[in-house]
């Protein structure tokens, strides 16, 4: 009958493969969605720890994060940034390329077909307002110990300081006088100052340049990438108007500005 003939055609449609891709679509969608969200939690969780540990977080490192869908990596990294925005008050930030200062160094980028515009690694940085920036609201951490990583910071933002106020490059000889002047220049309340220097070395707060292009050996300072994400010269600016408080001379702003060219 017509009515059993339409129903046969109902069912054929039903059953069509137009029909079954868009139903196996659906679903994909929302396999997908939840995939991309485990995505974004795994790489919030990837930033916080790499943080933890004073490390970057690279390209790489968020490939192994996406597995094989590195075409969504924006759509994961905005998410993520979200997510670090609203639930702690930080975002990741690119840190700026190395620069390449020794002359071995400048004729190996010439030799590159290809020079680098972006570093590929970013850093945690607080977005906090800076009236909640107190260390009676955001103490240091407490491992080791509160009191460590107050000296620890201490003695990088220092060290950091000195090579932006010497105009952003400091030779070896002079850090070691101003260590010597602190009297840390052996050892400090973190660690042997040769070790805490491989530290600095170690996660970006500083650059060691060795040049031997003029016959003998020279040892220079650099600020780092984290140092300069982390501190900059706002930072070498604060640091040097908290050490002089009310003392401070009246021309202290002009001679910060030209210093560190603010």
């Amino acid at each position: 009958s017509a009515t059993q003939s339409e129903q046969r055609r109902r069912k054929r449609v039903s059953r069509s493969p137009e029909s079954e891709e868009y139903a196996d679509g659906e679903d994909f969608t929302q396999t997908n969605g939840s995939s991309q969200e485990q995505m974004v939690k795994k790489l919030v969780r990837l930033a916080l720890s790499c943080e933890y540990s004073r490390q970057p977080i690279r390209r790489v490192d968020i490939g192994k994060v996406l597995g094989g869908r590195s075409r969504q990596f924006k759509e994961v990294f905005d998410e993520a940034q979200m997510t670090l925005r609203d639930t702690f008050g930080m975002e990741l930030v690119e840190l700026p390329v190395k620069e390449k200062v020794t002359l071995q160094q400048r004729r190996a980028a010439q030799k590159s077909e290809k020079q680098a515009t972006s570093s590929k690694s970013w850093v945690l940085q607080s977005t906090l307002p800076d009236k909640y920036r107190d260390p009676d609201i955001i103490p240091p951490p407490q491992i080791p110990s509160t009191e460590t990583e107050s000296a620890y910071v201490g003695l990088y933002t220092f060290i950091v300081g000195v090579i932006y106020l010497a105009g952003g490059t400091l030779p070896e000889a002079k850090l070691e006088r101003y260590l010597r002047a602190t009297n840390t220049e052996t050892s400090t309340p973190i660690d042997l100052t040769q070790k805490l220097i491989t530290r600095l070395i170690r996660e970006g707060y500083i650059v060691r340049n060795r040049d031997n292009s003029s016959g003998e050996e020279v040892v220079e300072y650099m600020v780092g990438p984290r140092g300069k994400v982390e501190i900059g010269e706002e930072g070498v600016a604060g640091l040097v108007q908290t050490v002089y408080g009310e003392k401070a001379p009246d021309d202290l702003e002009r001679r910060l500005e030209r210093s560190l060219g603010l």
